[in-house]
């Protein structure tokens, strides 16, 4: 099974889910349609994803631009992927000349905000093709044969952190595979959180966009395995009201990330690699974006309050 099969199997599913009256369409006729024009280009993503949508991740990416001039994201080209079910997210792929400079993931909130629920530079993705590849053949599963046979290929997220591929086989239960790492995911949980998303998701008709702000310098730590010293797992953990004073202020600490018992959710334990303060200019108020991973997995930044909902933070050494 190649990469570029699994590629043009990847984008099977981004239109599958966008415009379910074309979900029997081939891969290789999407993967070999028109070809690339500016005009071309706004027309799929005005499919993909609603113009308020585009706006906020457009305003996302000129903000992280001021802090990474290297990285160029102001004049990236951004394209949409619907993510499902229910969660109305985008995965916004963030591309400069036809190399991958970075992602985000954009949320609509209950009440209809669009928030940043994580981003990442590089050319690296929450969704592995080449680890979707290796899970399915480990669970004896032709991709071809499955398409050929009106299966389905989906890319899902789950509030807070979990990027899965959903796999639908006919006659067969669905089969959901992490994106991230290329696990087997329990199916009762997932249709559990998919429940919850469906029940929960704001209405995509009436989205409105926050203020305008900036985001502070990049800030990387070493990274480690946190399986290397498992004193940690005996340790307090860090107090809340000081995780962020810590992982501003404590360079010489390795700090990690647990969800304990919703691990499963958030991919974790994982290392803290870094940070990024990002400000809004109206509200006088800063966000700070957690790096985790970075050394086993894919470093993703994440709202600090985002992972406090369910996981607490420990020193590796305590």
């Amino acid at each position: 099974m190649t990469l570029g099969l699994l590629s043009c199997l990847a984008l099977f599913s981004f239109w599958s889910i966008a415009n379910a009256e074309e979900q029997k369409t081939s891969s290789r006729s999407l993967a070999s349609s028109t070809e690339y024009s500016p005009e071309h280009h706004a027309f799929q993503n005005d499919k993909l994803a609603p113009a308020a949508v585009q706006r906020f991740a457009e305003q996302q990416a000129v903000t992280l631009g001021t802090a990474n001039a290297e990285a160029n994201w102001k004049n990236a080209v951004l394209d949409f992927y619907p993510l499902g079910p229910g969660t109305h997210s985008w995965l916004v792929q963030a591309a400069l000349d036809g190399k991958p400079i970075g992602y985000m993931i954009i949320t609509a909130t209950e009440q209809g905000h669009l928030m940043l629920s994580e981003y990442g530079q590089g050319e690296q993705s929450p969704y592995n093709n080449e680890l979707l590849g290796q899970a399915l053949d480990r669970q004896h599963v032709n991709l071809e044969a499955l398409l050929a046979a009106e299966g389905e290929l989906h890319l899902g997220y789950a509030l807070p952190l979990l990027a899965y591929w959903k796999v639908e086989q006919p006659n067969q239960p669905a089969l959901y595979i992490d994106a991230t790492n290329g696990d087997v995911l329990p199916t009762e949980l997932l249709k559990l959180l998919e429940a919850d998303s469906r029940q929960g998701s704001s209405s995509i008709t009436n989205l409105s966009t926050a203020p305008s702000g900036s985001v502070g310098p990049l800030h990387l730590r070493p990274v480690f395995n946190p399986t290397d010293n498992l004193l940690w797992m005996t340790s307090k953990p860090i107090a809340a009201n000081r995780v962020q004073d810590v992982i501003q202020h404590e360079e010489n600490q390795e700090i990690i990330f647990s969800a304990d018992d919703h691990n499963v959710v958030y991919g974790g334990p994982l290392p803290v690699s870094g940070y990024q303060v990002w400000h809004t200019d109206q509200e006088a108020e800063s966000i700070l974006y957690v790096a985790l991973g970075g050394k086993t997995s894919i470093q993703r930044f994440v709202p600090l309050s985002t992972l406090q909902q369910n996981g607490q933070f420990y020193f590796l050494k305590p």
